[in-house]
């Protein structure tokens, strides 16, 4: 077949599709069957010729059908596509050698005058009505990208195009879709939905009512149809496709009412523990949602229908492990909280502390056991700690801090050798069950990644800590008053909480770590706080409620904008990991509200919170904070 291309009066050039190509179109449009686009692609590219045995047209004229069956539609609930923002996107996409130039297969920028005015003769004078929505659907949707700016399209700067886009391409698409389904040429009911959304969308385009109504009209009429025949089917999609657009299609009382019906009954039928082969919780909580986004500010119906999806949920969590309950039950509290359902909410939290232990026990423990000759560990200690005391101090408290910009290298080269590893989103539990955090993919949570990866080295590193410590209570026999002579020569230390100061390092050096930590935290969060009102920032806010005054707590104080400009980031990133980030180690927040463990007190954590001290023991910023007492009431 070849087709002389005219151009606003001009004839332009002419394009050639091989014979062989050309019987396989005409063998899917006569057959009047169910097509599938994928296949009538694969087809096509078969049954083309090489290309050094034909001629320059009938190149063109074979790229020409393979681009229009290889172009893609948009997934889900996207209506466009990366990377021209439009309907059709490319099969495959990629960048060349250099690695940054990108390229897509097919391309609209290797589309012209003549493959679209070719597409727009498929369209008129195909019969199967699929092949003409998808010739006339390509040559609007992309003739009208091509025909703008290319300023206006930085992704495709080729020249704009000029053929003439008819205005009957639009409504031969939505007729040609609308007959795909109503005459089951649909590949299968997934394609029967997105040839019905695509008919609404276009209709809606060009204000086409008629076209807008009979697609709507379908839509119902395929839904009923599914309902009818029973069994598995994606109930879902007359929601989606009517969402946002009632007044466009034209909505009345009875259209709505059969939607919240066939959302009522999806919720009921896949909420029904007892039907074992039906019954989908996770379903019946997307019934939930979507009821709930039609039902308005209607609290009971919304409540009603939230208890029934999260019913589903609660008794299969009986059932499962202690992990995946917890998973499936933490889901339901702000549910049931946005829902205004407190007593719900409070016995999935009962349910959830109960199942914390066995959760716990279901996790598996790893661990690699690895040795480091005692020369070389002394060898390392003895350079640390220097040649006196206060030297000694001073250099293990900047030694082993952890380094935010070390600890992300580190990130990087355990990817390099588990890429899949640093891909997966981990969760972590608390104490009771309940997950505290969740930390993403190195790429996109380098900062979470670094400081759970901050917490574990606190774990791997703390026999160094120890080691080295001890060194230097070996070689120097300091006691506890050439500890509080150190810290007292830092002006982050008020004198009215030296005697706690007293009482949290003499617990340390007696190993008594429960006591050290618990006496000891609180100082390291005063001094923080005592640090920041020396850069000049403000440490106190108003009570509302009591009319009083109140310190802001530790968190607040490593966030604060002059704590992050006045202190060195591996400080900030250290105490951070330590204290009071839930990807860490979380310890101030852990003793705050009474849920630390009793392994998390033990000596090693001892030690990092004694480290810590020194480290804020050897900062200057120029200004002593006023000396503070504890306040009394009358």
């Amino acid at each position: 077949m070849i087709e002389t291309i005219a151009i606003r009066g001009q004839l332009r050039m002419s394009i050639a599709i091989p014979s062989s190509m050309e019987a396989v179109v005409q063998r899917a449009d006569v057959s009047n069957a169910v097509l599938d686009e994928l296949s009538l692609g694969t087809d096509l590219i078969k049954a083309a010729p090489d290309p050094k045995t034909i001629s320059k047209e009938e190149r063109r004229g074979a790229f020409s059908e393979i681009a229009a069956w290889r172009f893609m539609r948009p997934h889900g609930s996207v209506e466009k596509n990366e990377p021209w923002g439009i309907y059709w996107g490319p099969l495959g996409s990629g960048t060349l050698a250099d690695g940054k130039t990108p390229f897509y297969s097919p391309d609209v920028a290797e589309l012209a005058d003549d493959i679209l005015s070719h597409w727009i003769f498929r369209a008129g004078n195909a019969k199967h009505p699929l092949i003409r929505a998808r010739y006339a659907d390509l040559a609007w949707e992309i003739g009208r990208y091509l025909k703008r700016d290319p300023k206006d399209r930085p992704v495709c700067p080729s020249p704009a195009v000029t053929v003439d886009l008819p205005f009957t391409m639009v409504q031969t698409s939505v007729d040609g879709y609308l007959d795909s389904v109503e005459l089951g040429l649909a590949e299968d009911e997934y394609h029967a939905w997105v040839f019905i959304e695509r008919a609404i969308v276009l209709a809606i385009s060009i204000n086409d009512q008629s076209r807008t109504l009979k697609a709507k009209r379908l839509l119902f009429t395929y839904y009923r149809s599914l309902v009818a025949h029973g069994g598995q089917f994606m109930w879902w999609r007359l929601d989606d496709l009517t969402t946002g657009r009632e007044k466009l299609l034209s909505f009345d009382d009875a259209d709505t009412r059969e939607v919240l019906e066939g959302l009522e009954h999806a919720l009921t039928r896949y909420s029904d523990i007892s039907n074992r082969q039906v019954f989908d919780p996770h379903a019946a909580l997307r019934a939930a949602d979507r009821l709930i986004c039609r039902l308005g500010n209607n609290k009971a119906e919304i409540q009603r229908v939230t208890k029934i999806a999260g019913a589903a949920f609660e008794e299969i969590a009986k059932e499962a492990a202690g992990l995946l309950a917890i998973a499936w039950l933490e889901d339901l509290i702000p549910r049931y909280r946005a829902a205004g359902m407190l007593d719900d909410a409070a016995r999935v939290e009962r349910a959830i502390r109960d199942r914390a232990e066995q959760a716990r026990g279901e996790m598996k423990h790893i661990s690699v056991p690895f040795e480091v000759p005692k020369e070389e560990m002394e060898k390392w200690a003895d350079t640390v700690i220097g040649s006196n005391l206060h030297e000694g101090l001073g250099r293990i408290a900047w030694h082993c801090m952890a380094q935010e910009d070390k600890t992300k290298k580190s990130l990087r080269n355990m990817a390099d050798k588990a890429p899949l590893v640093s891909m997966l989103t981990a969760t972590i539990m608390g104490p009771d069950g309940f997950t505290e955090a969740k930390i993403h993919s190195v790429e996109e949570d380098s900062d979470g990644r670094a400081i759970h990866h901050s917490a574990d080295r606190f774990n791997w590193e703390a026999p160094f800590l120890y080691f080295v410590l001890n060194r230097a209570k070996v070689k120097y026999g300091f006691d506890l008053d050439q500890l509080i002579a150190f810290i007292n020569e830092a002006p982050f230390f008020a004198s009215a909480r030296e005697g706690l100061l007293r009482e949290g390092l003499a617990a340390w050096l007696a190993e008594d770590s429960v006591k050290a930590i618990h006496v000891l935290v609180p100082q390291v969060e005063a001094a923080c706080r005592d640090l920041l009102s020396a850069l000049g920032a403000p440490v106190m806010r108003h009570d509302p409620i009591t009319g009083g005054f109140e310190v802001i707590g530790m968190g607040a104080v490593l966030s604060h904008p002059a704590f992050r400009s006045g202190v060195h980031k591996d400080i900030r990133f250290h105490l951070r990991a330590l204290y009071c980030d839930p990807r860490g180690i979380n310890l101030r927040n852990h003793l705050a509200h009474g849920l630390a463990h009793v392994g998390l007190l033990g000596m090693g954590v001892a030690n990092w919170v004694v480290h810590s001290i020194l480290l804020l023991a050897i900062l200057r910023v120029g200004q002593r904070p006023v000396p503070t007492s504890d306040s009394g009431s009358m």
